[in-house]
């Protein structure tokens, strides 16, 4: 073929399938934001005040954010980063943010900080989306000002947190700019007069575990608060919506969350540590805000995520025994025979999360290794649940978790042994 004629399929061939691609790709670049995330400031010398107010509201902030949790390893100075997280892709471990000069953000401006909290951009590099900058990006100015005082308080530690372990091509930070582009949405601010959307979709970002993640980790875009598995935890997140919390009043709901107890539930596994680490801290007008605004929310189906469907274990006939004999024996001194517990002691079984959830995992784990509730100001000496892995067989254990989310929690598709022994890997951290 001569020049010429490659010049001709070129111009009638190739050429608008370029133009088509470069069109549709500019158009996700501008949707994940433009060129404006990736534009860090330099040089900026804009200060911060620095006074008792402004420390304590930015330490407040840090506490409802859960910043220390994230980013303390166990034994760990705080804040020293060093936390690991495992992901679909791999593991990544968090960042330090004392403010020493090598290792920390001792050298961060305040303009700098704030566009790295907000964008998911850094000195070094796109950030991962374990870290939850899309809710940090509704922050307010003032909110962010605040952090970045008190995290300046701190004392600095050198610590440099482990290489991340992550496959090809996750490991290659230049590739997350085509993941931004095709998953990544900035979110919408939430009205400046609705505090309690402010606290859940920003500060507290609820979404990071009460979602399910998209496709290759991607942030949660549907089924808002409707509830998933918490990629690398072994644990299911509940729904936050009207439905899921109909049996709380707002003003239970509230005491909740600063608690970690109530007459309905307590919190378990994850929500355990983030009643511990952040939600105790709120102050009563916050938390009472938070309550209005989740009782608002309507129900909305869980969106799809790959690993979660990988992850659930299929269902099947337990062929074990009589749950009800093993539940008489085991359970009923805490949870009462007909499963309704004792108030802020041992919680109901009747519509609890761990037997009405779609996903067995919360039941399977708490009955193998026990659970404990978070000691909280509101509930100094929380009782525990003890475990059941070296006093039950795995048919033991399907046959009582199939007779209390058969009987409490209206789910009919029992466990078999066999389900709960593929669990073990699942539910050990």
């Amino acid at each position: 073929m001569s020049l010429r004629r490659y010049s001709v399929v070129f111009a009638l061939v190739l050429l608008p399938l370029v133009l088509a691609a470069l069109a549709v790709g500019g158009v996700l670049f501008l949707r994940q934001g433009g060129l404006a995330p990736y534009r860090i400031p330099q040089g900026s010398t804009r200060v911060v005040a620095s006074d008792a107010a402004t420390i304590a509201r930015g330490e407040y902030i840090a506490r409802i954010g859960n910043c220390v949790t994230c980013h303390t390893t166990r034994g760990g100075a705080p804040f020293a980063g060093g936390r690991a997280f495992a992901t679909g892709y791999g593991t990544i471990y968090s960042s330090n943010l004392t403010p020493d000069a090598n290792t920390g953000l001792g050298d961060w401006s305040a303009d700098e900080f704030a566009h790295t909290m907000r964008n998911g951009v850094s000195r070094h590099g796109v950030l991962y989306p374990v870290f939850p900058y899309a809710n940090f990006a509704l922050l307010a100015d003032a909110d962010l000002d605040a952090l970045y005082a008190y995290l300046h308080t701190l004392p600095a530690t050198a610590a440099t947190p482990p290489p991340n372990r992550l496959d090809f091509p996750a490991s290659w930070r230049t590739a997350l700019i085509g993941w931004r582009m095709l998953y990544y949405r900035p979110l919408v601010a939430a009205p400046s007069s609705d505090r309690g959307r402010y606290l859940v979709d920003g500060l507290a970002h609820c979404a990071m575990c009460h979602s399910t993640r998209g496709a290759r980790g991607s942030l949660p875009q549907q089924g808002y608060l409707a509830g998933g598995r918490i990629p690398g935890m072994g644990w299911y997140a509940p729904p936050l919506d009207s439905q899921q919390l109909r049996r709380y009043s707002v003003e239970e709901l509230a005491a909740y969350l600063r608690t970690g107890t109530s007459s309905v539930g307590t919190a378990y596994g994850p929500m355990a540590e983030v009643v511990y680490g952040s939600l105790q801290a709120l102050s009563d007008d916050d938390a009472m805000a938070i309550a209005r605004y989740l009782k608002r929310v309507p129900p909305q189906a869980a969106g799809t995520s790959l690993l979660a469907q990988a992850e659930i274990i299929p269902v099947r006939d337990s062929g074990s025994g009589s749950g009800a004999e093993i539940y008489k024996r085991a359970c009923t001194d805490c949870h009462g025979a007909d499963g309704e517990g004792v108030d802020n002691k041992y919680p109901p079984l009747r519509d609890a999360v761990s037997v009405t959830a779609p996903d067995p995992i919360n039941a399977v784990r708490m009955v193998l290794y026990g659970a404990l509730a978070a000691s909280t100001a509101g509930n100094p000496q929380p009782y525990s649940m003890p475990p059941y892995v070296q006093h039950l067989s795995s048919a033991e254990i399907a046959a009582v978790v199939n007779y209390m989310r058969g009987t409490w929690g209206g789910q009919r598709a029992p466990l078999a042994a066999a389900d709960v022994e593929a669990m073990y890997g699942i539910v050990i951290d």
